[in-house]
């Protein structure tokens, strides 16, 4: 278990995506005229990014003429610099970076294809075996793990703070703990509580005897979408083609995808979750088609949080799916 869980900290050391192919053929005939044959991706090693997992190994990518080399990044932002020198094409990006990243005017962001969405248990508030606090209205005055300021999880907790009738900014001390240290975090006394994702409150409940608090995905964040792929709008405009057989390819994989043992199945195999964890943990949800209306809540919310100056325009960052 700590074996694993130490893994997805150095995720950029331990990605061994066997579902993602080798580069032979990248010299071979393109006889689908793409701009870009061989693509560069940036993956996460987490569950969001299994549908890349499953394109590769059916078979969808090469069925339309691409070759995808994957980059192991430990989260979206990470990608930024290499979407703009180039050296990476597109990447798993996570949706409240990449809003961020954007309003600071740092890049210019297309997204291209869905890729996760949270779902009931997939983020959740822990306790402590022996805690006394009852509800989320008992955390005020009390301490706060998430795994960085500012980030998704810090936002879904904000927003289930508030729906409690507490002030985020003023009632609770959040505290940036990285994920594989909350629970001894949680043991040693040093929170009150953690705001984690999976595999993690799986984990938590089972080896720390952590206390489920509440549910991070609910009510105002029912089905919050986290993580799409996407590129430059550099990218996007020189590419279409390219884009097109990649987001058809995606597409393919996001409606095999729904099948939950399809992802139990694929998520060892470019993670460090084993099998039997992977069949075990809370998974969101997988949708095949980017929902500009739902992002535009999650840029909404993130300028309501103090997240962005300006909500983007989500609809200009979206390209079309292909007909």
């Amino acid at each position: 278990m700590k074996r694993y869980l130490l893994g997805l900290a150095a995720a950029a050391a331990c990605l061994a995506l066997s579902a993602c192919g080798s580069a032979s053929g990248s010299g071979a005939a393109n006889p689908k005229g793409l701009e870009k044959p061989v693509l560069n991706v940036g993956v996460v090693p987490v569950p969001d990014s299994a549908p890349l997992a499953i394109a590769q190994q059916k078979g969808f990518f090469k069925d339309e003429g691409l070759t995808v080399k994957t980059k192991p990044i430990k989260a979206s932002p990470d990608a930024t610099p290499m979407l703009l020198n180039g050296s990476m094409d597109l990447a798993l990006l996570n949706y409240v970076s990449t809003f961020t990243a954007q309003d600071k005017g740092a890049i210019s962001f297309r997204l291209v294809a869905d890729s996760y969405q949270g779902a009931n248990g997939s983020f959740a508030l822990l306790t402590g075996p022996d805690s006394d606090v009852r509800g989320l209205a008992g955390l005020k005055g009390r301490k706060v793990a998430v795994p960085a300021l500012k980030s998704i999880t810090d936002l879904l907790l904000a927003v289930q703070l508030k729906n409690a009738g507490l002030d985020p900014a003023k009632d609770v001390t959040v505290v940036p703990v990285p994920l594989p240290n909350m629970g001894a975090a949680l043991k040693q006394g040093t929170v009150d509580a953690v705001a984690a994702v999976e595999p993690f409150v799986t984990d938590i409940q089972t080896a720390q005897g952590g206390h489920l608090l509440a549910d991070l995905v609910t009510g105002p964040t029912e089905d919050f979408p986290i993580s799409g792929w996407g590129g430059t709008s550099k990218f996007a405009d020189k590419h279409p083609k390219t884009v097109a057989a990649f987001q058809r390819a995606i597409n393919r994989a996001l409606k095999v995808a729904a099948d939950r043992g399809e992802v139990t199945r694929v998520i060892p195999t470019y993670t460090q979750i084993p099998a039997g964890t992977a069949g075990k943990i809370s998974l969101g949800a997988y949708p095949t088609g980017l929902d500009a209306a739902k992002l535009q809540k999650v840029a909404a919310l993130m300028k309501e949080y103090g997240y962005l100056q300006n909500a983007p325009d989500v609809r200009k960052m979206i390209v079309a799916p292909p007909k």
